[in-house]
């Protein structure tokens, strides 16, 4: 974060729109200082705006990976209010990891550092190459196997423990379909989900909202 001072808050807040080139609505700020007498007056604000936290991401991948001896591409984009990072290197595969363990640690690391570092959480994805994209894919079309057999059998199934925003495809996958819901069950990494027949599901009534971010 940079720091900007002025006479008032809002003449601080104006110095650091005017070098960050965006409105006070898109700015964060935070007064670290200030002081009033009777011939001085001065305050010191710590801010940032979006763009500051996509480079800082930016920056910070770019140089862990190199540090890595990986050969990389770091871009980011907004996307309805979160950042969405992507990862091309020379070497995606062992950094997705199996089932991508490894894509959901670099994750972790990011917002991790992001909010030591800008005091906030911040709404972010990590994703390699459109990995998270494709297995998005797959995790809805099995979802929808699934829900259709339930229908069919009347017979609940029980998946393996997933990472919950996996968990969320299935849940927003199945939401719409007849005589089907979803359900969370365990703790942490344990996690997992049921697909169970309910027969008093239908398109026509109102579908109670299921939790997605369990």
């Amino acid at each position: 974060m940079e720091k900007f001072t002025g006479k008032t808050v809002e003449e601080a807040i104006t110095h650091a729109c005017e070098a960050m080139g965006v409105s006070e609505s898109e700015l964060f700020y935070t007064v670290t200082f200030e002081k009033k007498t009777l011939f001085t007056k001065k305050v010191e604000i710590e801010a940032y705006c979006m763009k500051t936290v996509e480079a800082f991401i930016v920056e910070y991948l770019t140089t862990l990976l190199t540090d890595m001896q990986f050969e990389n591409e770091v871009t980011t984009k907004m996307v309805d209010g979160r950042i969405m990072v992507n990862l091309n290197t020379n070497n995606n595969s062992i950094l997705i990891g199996k089932g991508g363990v490894i894509l959901r640690a670099f994750n972790t690391l990011v917002k991790t550092a992001v909010s030591n570092t800008f005091k906030k959480r911040i709404e972010l994805s990590v994703d390699i190459n459109g990995y998270k994209q494709d297995r998005y894919k797959k995790v809805a079309s099995m979802a929808q196997r699934l829900g259709r057999s339930v229908q069919k059998n009347r017979v609940d199934v029980k998946l393996d423990p997933m990472p919950g925003d996996e968990r969320k495809i299935v849940h927003q996958t199945l939401s719409n379909m007849n005589y089907v819901r979803t359900e969370s069950f365990g703790e942490g990494k344990d996690r997992y989900l049921m697909i169970i027949y309910d027969a008093s599901k239908k398109k026509n009534a109102k579908i109670e909202e299921t939790n997605l971010n369990d």
